[in-house]
């Protein structure tokens, strides 16, 4: 191995790990509700961003080319699965709520065939059966129906509808790769996802923003900007198979973070729950690769789809 294999490597070892610690700094955040925070967790992302291309001498060649339609469908699901996934912690916890997220390949599997015209293999099936199991054994039908002081039953559907935004991203992302970089689907696609959250700007006072704003600096620049960049910098160096399983260190980042610092409860259906929704992601990602192989395609566009969440 190389020493530039292995520095690709590590960038997207540590930009997986990064991206695990999002539900875990949104916890610590008071009295803004998830759209406000995801407003200023990507206005600043998005500045940090447009600075790092500026100084590389590249922010010139953005712009938007084809496939806008595309590009603003991108830009309502990152806005989205955000939101959708601080809301989701809100009612059940970090731990739930990141592999909710990781439902996604259920939805790929079922809409692909008719958005993609890709045909439904025994892999996307068996993995969808997988991903249905593992969410069972996570949700406890004995917690959906139990009546505790959080809404847990109504959590989990957001959880759910995360997971479905998270699948739109990797499918608009998927559509728009011959046309754009990673790096521009995320930063036009940030943008965009500004314009739509702009209501929100307004929603909390000055003073909960000031309060809550080292969490939100945290959040926007060194997980939406610095954890981007390592990841599709380390993206041109590791072949894309290899980069989609180290990305599955962002869920298991991020429960065992939530369980050492949040307590979060950590049963052994949880834990076996996790292991059957990761294996799900993980072959619906080799499967997609697969069949992305085609000449003349880098590796970052492949693999866009797998980190267009934060």
């Amino acid at each position: 191995m190389t020493s530039l294999n292995l520095k690709a490597k590590l960038q997207v070892l540590s930009s997986s790990i990064i991206y695990g610690f999002a539900g875990i700094f949104f916890v610590f955040i008071k009295n803004m509700n998830p759209g406000t925070v995801v407003f200023y967790q990507l206005l600043l992302g998005f500045l940090v961003l447009v600075a790092y291309l500026a100084l590389k001498g590249e922010l010139f060649r953005l712009r938007f080319r084809k496939k806008r339609k595309g590009l603003f469908l991108l830009g309502v699901c990152q806005a989205g699965v955000l939101i959708s996934y601080y809301a989701a912690i809100n009612y059940t916890n970090v731990s739930v709520s990141v592999l909710l997220l990781y439902t996604a390949p259920i939805y790929v599997s079922l809409l692909s065939p008719f958005l993609l015209k890709e045909r439904l293999t025994p892999k996307n099936i068996a993995a969808l059966l997988l991903s249905l199991t593992g969410v069972f054994l996570v949700v406890g039908p004995e917690a959906l129906f139990s009546t505790g002081e959080k809404n847990y039953f109504f959590g989990v559907l957001i959880g759910l509808f995360s997971g479905l935004f998270y699948a739109c991203i990797i499918l608009s992302s998927r559509y728009l790769r011959d046309e754009y970089t990673g790096l521009e689907q995320l930063i036009l696609s940030t943008g965009i996802a500004l314009v739509f959250l702009l209501p929100y700007a307004v929603k909390s006072p000055g003073s909960d923003l000031l309060e809550n704003l080292p969490l939100i600096l945290f959040l926007g620049v060194m997980i939406t900007s610095i954890g981007s960049i390592l990841y599709f910098t380390g993206l041109t160096q590791v072949k894309a198979q290899v980069a989609s399983l180290i990305s599955l260190l962002e869920p298991v980042s991020a429960i065992f973070c939530a369980t050492v610092l949040l307590k979060d409860p950590l049963s052994s259906g949880t834990l076996l729950g996790c292991l059957l929704i990761l294996s799900s992601a993980f072959l619906v990602s080799f499967e997609a690769e697969s069949a992305a192989a085609e000449p003349q395609k880098n590796s970052e566009s492949r693999e866009a789809e797998s980190k267009m969440n934060f």
